[in-house]
């Protein structure tokens, strides 16, 4: 979210009460399946008895410990990380016959900027995949939100297929990769980047809590999927948050609002074009000899909420033109509202209105919260863009 600054500059939102936040303690979290204790050294030979489960050492290969030649080592390894303050380790044990099954942390805290990682999951077999590992995670999240940080990051190797499935389910969004970031077995690691923001929690609290109740989970197993109830919570919540929104098409006195949008859009693109250029493309979407068409989405005092951009071109697959949506920009106060929806609607009924075969857009990578929404509204082919700029 961004604000003005007194110069015009597009600044974060102030955040005029924030004081840091506690570090978070050695405590006892208590679930339903299972509870997180602090790491203690009196907790190793039962998870090694447990890791020694596993068919073969597969389970250690992307995490940056192990496998250990022995109790001895492992006990030593858990000696030490009981002492670490950063990462802060917790056991996962089972409250029905109190076993320890694995192990994870709050680790990178940031007390300051409301920042915590959750790493170092070191999950046995015996608690892969089990209603106690979605727990552990819901546990060591509610709490951190609890202390009022601001942001959950999960990182993990880029290759770890399971890792980064798991962090989709449990409700984090996909921010990025960073490449050749860590280097650990002598190796090289490209590291995946997810989190959750507090502003998310709230839904993501809701979905955990509807899952883990006793009728959703009758004798220990799932009528409906996390990520399922996640998503209709999240549908009804938009629905309720929705706005009546407008859509037209834009008029010459338009101009002043659609252009601080305009600014804004490039703004989040770190773009800047000149006055000529922006007045350029003003004109042409009111040329009636141009392809080029801008809508508004507006509430119910007429202010602009949001705006669309498209251009019509033809295409060597079909007789029908095809309209290409270049440009989408919602006020940031009000994304997660419905305007970013309603614009793409508008722009299919405009489409359809022309007979246009098809509506296509591009996003960049890192538009996670766009993606998020396209994916409702459209087919993603997975082609990659390449371009060359020619002066």
């Amino acid at each position: 979210m961004t604000g003005s600054n007194e110069y015009q500059q597009p600044v974060g939102n102030a955040l005029p009460g924030w004081q840091p936040c506690p570090r978070p303690e050695r405590v006892v979290l208590e679930g339903r399946y299972c509870r997180l204790e602090p790491l203690t050294r009196v907790q190793s030979a039962g998870l090694w008895d447990a890791w020694n489960t596993a068919k073969d050492d597969r389970g250690w290969t992307y995490l940056s410990v192990g496998p250990f030649e022995g109790a001895q080592q492992f006990s030593d390894f858990i000696e030490t990380a009981s002492h670490s303050n950063d990462p802060l380790h917790y056991a996962v044990v089972d409250t029905q016959n109190s076993k320890a099954l694995g192990t994870l942390s709050l680790m990178r805290i940031d007390p300051a900027n409301g920042v915590v990682e959750v790493g170092f999951v070191m999950y046995t077999p015996l608690l892969q995949r089990t209603v106690q590992a979605t727990e552990a995670h819901y546990l060591l999240m509610k709490y951190a939100f609890g202390l009022g940080y601001r942001r959950y990051e999960w990182k993990c190797d880029s290759l770890n297929g399971p890792s980064r499935h798991a962090a989709i389910r449990l409700g984090f969004r996909y921010e990025g990769l960073f490449r050749q970031a860590i280097v650990y077995k002598q190796r090289t690691r490209d590291t995946a980047w997810f989190s959750i923001l507090d502003s998310e929690w709230p839904v993501i609290q809701q979905a955990f809590e509807t899952w883990l109740s006793a009728e959703n989970m009758p004798d220990g197993i799932q009528k409906q999927g996390l990520s399922q109830i996640r998503a209709s919570l999240a549908v009804n919540r938009a629905k309720s948050d929705r706005h009546p929104v407008q859509i037209r098409a834009l008029v010459e006195s338009d101009f002043a609002a659609w252009s601080e949008l305009w600014q804004g859009y490039l703004t989040f693109y770190n773009s800047q074009l000149s006055d000529a250029v922006t007045q350029l493309t003003w004109q042409r979407f009111h040329d009636a000899a141009e392809p080029m068409f801008a809508l508004g989405a507006f509430n119910e005092q007429g202010k602009m909420l949001g705006i669309v951009h498209m251009i019509y071109h033809r295409g060597t697959w079909s007789a029908s033109d095809h309209c290409y949506l270049e440009d989408l920009f919602t006020a940031p106060e009000l994304r997660g509202k419905g305007v970013g929806r309603a614009l793409i609607e508008g722009v299919y009924q405009h489409a359809q209105s022309k007979g246009c075969g098809r509506v296509y857009w591009h996003t960049h990578e890192t538009n996670a919260a766009g993606q998020a929404l396209y994916d409702k509204l459209a087919d993603k082919p997975g082609f990659i863009q390449y371009r060359k700029n020619m002066g």
